[in-house]
């Protein structure tokens, strides 16, 4: 028989409750943890897998992004800088910056979902906002990233054009 320890406390599981491992310290469910092969409760299992899951979407997005910023760095205007932008535990995006505005654009790659997703952050008034389809509420996605690329640009100068009038 396989003897159980529970990764939380430590302590052997000899109780069954309803036919499923439990431990008394810590009063829950045990169930094995295919990742670790250490026995969670289900919250905890539920938690690692949750991470794992997020941990390979942000792989994805880091590989999508190196695989398709040449392009972007291509299609910007001369001046213009497109580079791989990511903080600490997110997902990986494509920054456009244009330098006569306070403003970048984040291109978001697919997530199998959706295509890429555009927003825009504009530094100057401190907003933050996704590009939505015409007619609606939903945010627009992009097959392609030269079409993201195309309404990140023109986001970039609408907010532009909103700077110099604000001046």
């Amino acid at each position: 028989m396989i003897e159980i320890i529970c990764a939380r406390c430590q302590t052997p599981s000899r109780l069954r409750r309803h036919g499923l491992a439990w431990c008394e310290a810590c009063g829950t469910y045990l169930v094995i943890d295919a990742g670790s092969g250490t026995w969670v409760s289900f919250a905890d299992h539920e938690h690692r897998r949750c991470a794992a899951e997020n941990e390979r979407d942000i792989a994805h997005s880091v590989d999508l992004v190196d695989e398709h910023l040449p392009e972007a760095q291509r299609l910007v205007p001369e001046g213009w800088a497109a580079r791989r932008h990511q903080t600490d535990g997110a997902r990986c995006t494509v920054a456009i910056d244009a330098p006569a505005v306070n403003a970048t654009s984040y291109l978001s790659p697919p997530d199998g979902k959706f295509g890429w997703y555009v927003r825009v952050h504009n530094r100057a008034t401190g907003v933050d906002f996704p590009l939505y389809i015409d007619g609606g509420a939903c945010a627009a996605s992009f097959d392609t990233i030269e079409a993201a690329v195309i309404a990140a640009v023109e986001a970039l100068r609408v907010e532009s054009a909103k700077e110099v009038r604000r001046r």
